[in-house]
């Protein structure tokens, strides 16, 4: 009789501490990983920073190690195609709707084309949807350039290296508006096939990159665009605050599983104990 009573009790307790064991162990391995993801961008961010303060590369070809040279600065001269003009829609310079431009530039003797973000320019506030206008200065299609900037592995300001390509062209939209062609995103295939020539696995930027976080960028303006910073997104605090709260998680379970196995089973058996 006093057996019976006894073993739904040890496989109770048992159970209990099945349970508390896995949820611990579960949001510990997630605490590790988020950990783990810290390091690897604490050390995506140690090399695009060394490749910032590293001296500027002049490349003559269109294909690039972007592991080894993305975020390199560049020198090379060459002229802007004016049949490679695009801009791409939805951006923004203090909160006022803007356009960047890109355009391709050609090396000189070079048969591909980079694309080059040449920056932003504002839209008119009285007519929304019109396109603006390219600056005055802006260079003159076949006249001979000298350009400096940022070997990008895309066009969004963002660290991740994740290649050229920003999705399906069949996502894209694309319009026309005072001359000028307005996409809604950027990919590679179709700057290709506006253009007829080759383009580069890799973008430049004449915007600023600046190793900084968590920070509004401030407007420039350089040969009559906005420039805005483009800051390292290097997200290590995010994934540390990530794994503390799991390691936090850990330690509450711990706690919670020794006080309910504490209440539930040591206590009442005290209780039991000092009733005989």
């Amino acid at each position: 009789m006093v057996n019976a009573v006894k073993t739904p009790g040890k496989v109770k307790l048992l159970f209990t501490l099945l349970i508390g064991a896995g949820l611990v162990w579960l949001t510990f391995s997630l605490g590790q990983w988020q950990t783990g993801r810290a390091q690897e961008k604490q050390t995506l961010f140690d090399a695009q920073a060394r490749a910032l303060a590293a001296e500027p590369v002049s490349p003559a070809s269109a294909r690039l190690d972007l592991d080894n040279l993305s975020y390199r600065k560049i020198e090379l001269r060459g002229r802007f195609e004016a049949k490679a003009l695009i801009y791409i829609d939805n951006r923004q310079v203090n909160g006022r709707p803007a356009v960047q431009v890109v355009q391709g530039f050609r090396p000189e003797g070079a048969n591909f084309l980079i694309p080059v973000d040449r920056g932003l320019l504002l839209r008119n506030p009285a007519e929304p949807r019109l396109a603006p206008n390219m600056p005055a200065g802006a260079m003159r299609d076949g006249e001979m350039f000298n350009l400096q900037g940022t070997i990008l592995p895309r066009f969004a300001q963002s660290a991740e290296l994740r290649g050229i390509a920003l999705g399906d062209a069949e996502n894209i939209v694309m319009a026309q508006s005072n001359g000028f062609e307005v996409w809604s995103n950027f990919s590679v295939d179709e700057f290709e096939k506006r253009t007829g020539e080759p383009v580069s696995n890799f973008v430049v930027t004449q915007q600023p990159v600046a190793q900084t976080t968590g920070q509004q960028p401030q407007a420039s303006i350089a040969g009559g665009f906005y420039h805005l910073a483009v800051p390292l997104q290097e997200q290590v605090a995010k994934h540390r605050g990530y794994a503390f709260q799991w390691f936090t998680m850990s330690a509450v379970l711990v706690l919670l599983t020794l006080f309910f196995v504490y209440r539930e089973f040591f206590r009442s058996e005290f209780y039991k104990g000092n009733k005989r």
